[in-house]
C-alpha cells in the first residue's frame, strides 16, 4: 500500500547534543543544541525526549520555548539523556 501525504524523510531528524552533564537535581531549563549549532523545535510534541532510558510526555514531563528545554522536575544527577528532534 502506498504512503499517503508527504513522504517522511529520516535525513531531517537531528539527533540533540547530550545535556546531562548539566543534570544536578535543582535545574530545569538547557539549551538545545546538535551537532554544536542551537536548534529550535517547533513544539514540545516534535521533540522526542528519554531521561534514563525512559520516554518522556510532553507537555507534562517538558515544554520547549524556541531553543530551551524545561523539565516540570529538575532531572537528577547521574541520569542519561537522549533527544531527538523529528522532521
Amino acid at each position: 500500500m502506498p504512503y499517503i501525504g508527504l513522504s517522511p524523510n529520516p535525513n531531517q531528524n537531528r539527533e540533540v547534543d547530550d545535556i546531562s552533564s548539566g543534570f544536578n537535581g535543582s535545574t530545569t531549563n538547557f539549551s538545545l543544541q546538535a551537532s554544536g549549532s542551537t536548534i529550535s523545535p517547533a513544539n514540545a510534541s516534535s521533540i522526542i525526549v528519554s531521561l534514563g532510558g525512559v520516554i518522556q510526555n510532553p507537555g507534562n514531563d517538558y515544554t520547549v520555548a524556541a531553543s530551551t528545554l524545561t523539565f516540570t522536575t529538575a532531572p537528577a544527577s547521574g541520569l542519561s539523556f537522549f533527544g531527538v528532534i523529528q522532521a
